[in-house]
């Protein structure tokens, strides 16, 4: 055989054995079918491209769950964050190499992980060191340069690309269950009133809106989730107010969803506002839980952005209408995060303001106060419209 003739079919060996390769370019980042990462690893998609969801399962393993378009997976009760997104292409789920290793290398036996790490190496190799520093040349006096333009900080107008017009307010407990109660002032009835005033000042400015409840009455907690998802809400907002054994203790937070709680407070109150009475829960396997928690984790950034819109118009009204009447001050309690259920279960950005605190006096006859609570309402309403503001394009 020629040499010529050698590298032509070399040439063709090559180019055959990089189409048959498995991995995929998207944007430069190598990718690998649902398919192809179950060889590697024994795992299994089951993906739903409806509602965009995809199972992975093995035996003797929790279940792996996936969102297309969303850098998030959760393995068993585990929320993690993905370098890349799953992507849809052409009917085909793919994973890409950086994010598949952070999910299935600390899964695999050493024989399996030791291969993957190998394969990965090969495809997705690690960036080469920074060069090292030249060595400094003789000092030598100029003029200072003019500065730069620092460039425009990013700003909050890419938090969401979808209109914000359905407004699902959650008036917590109700009927039998009261919440939280001081001094005959009950949690229930409080933010039932506050409700309807919120949704006036919404109305006002454009705003459509539904309610889990408008009446003293009970409801499971995943009853109102859903049905802010049947009547195609676009934020959830549930209202509620605090409690605390420590009467000094004052000021509005807002919450959004997180597997692990701010500190020992915010998991207190997440435990507190879960509990449902006995009878009342509504069943429901562990997949569709975990599906529920995998849907809300999608909108986790944009929950973020309306909890601080929301939480900074609250305590801003709040501040200034107390510094009106030199009646002192407001606290921010600021955006917290907690593992509340009601949120978990909202197929859109949701949030779970704490108005204020029943244990504590001022905050108690501030609550109860008409002025006061229509002044709050209508800081909550300027949040929301400052959050749809910020949505690109809306």
């Amino acid at each position: 055989m020629s040499f010529l003739l050698a590298l032509i079919l070399g040439f063709r060996l090559a180019a055959a054995a990089e189409l048959v390769s498995p991995w995929v370019k998207f944007a430069g980042a190598p990718f690998l079918s649902l398919a192809e990462w179950g060889e590697r690893t024994g795992y299994r998609a089951f993906p739903d491209l409806k509602s965009g969801r995809v199972l992975l399962e093995k035996k003797g393993q929790p279940p792996l769950l996936l969102l297309i378009d969303a850098p998030y997976s959760l393995n068993g009760e585990r929320f993690l964050a993905l370098p890349k997104a799953p992507r849809l292409e052409n009917g085909t789920v793919y994973l890409a190499a950086e994010s598949g290793a952070r999910l299935f290398l600390p899964l695999l036996d050493p024989p399996a992980a030791k291969r993957l790490s190998a394969e990965l190496a090969r495809v997705a190799p690690a960036p080469p060191p920074p060069p090292a520093p030249a060595l400094k040349p003789a000092v030598v006096v100029k003029a200072p340069a003019p500065a730069a333009p620092k460039p425009a900080p990013e700003t909050k107008a890419n938090a969401c690309g979808r209109p914000v017009k359905r407004i699902f307010l959650d008036p917590g407990h109700g009927g039998y269950d009261t919440g939280t109660e001081h001094g005959h002032v009950r949690e229930k009835d409080i933010v039932l009133k506050f409700a309807a005033l919120a949704a006036a000042e919404l109305k006002s400015h454009g705003f459509e809106v539904s309610y889990s409840r408008s009446r003293d009455v009970f409801l499971p907690l995943d009853i109102r989730t859903r049905l802010s998802a049947e009547w195609k809400a676009d934020l959830f907002i549930s209202l509620h107010v605090n409690s605390s054994p420590a009467a000094a203790v004052h000021g509005t937070e807002t919450y959004i969803l997180s597997p692990d709680a701010t500190d020992a407070e915010a998991r207190k109150l997440a435990l507190l506002e879960n509990a449902v009475p006995e009878g009342k829960k509504t069943s429901s396997s562990a997949v569709e839980a975990i599906l529920w928690d995998m849907e809300q984790t999608s909108y986790l950034q944009e929950s973020a952005y309306l909890a601080s819109d929301v939480q900074g118009a609250l305590v801003a009204n709040a501040h200034d209408l107390l510094n009106r009447q030199k009646a002192g001050d407001w606290k921010n309690r600021g955006v917290r995060q907690a593992p509340f259920y009601v949120l978990s279960r909202a197929p859109m950005p949701a949030v779970l303001v704490e108005l204020g605190y029943l244990s504590n006096e001022r905050d108690r006859k501030l609550l109860s106060d008409n002025k006061f609570q229509e002044s709050l309402a209508k800081a909550l309403a300027e949040g929301v419209k400052k959050y749809k503001e910020a949505c690109r394009g809306h």
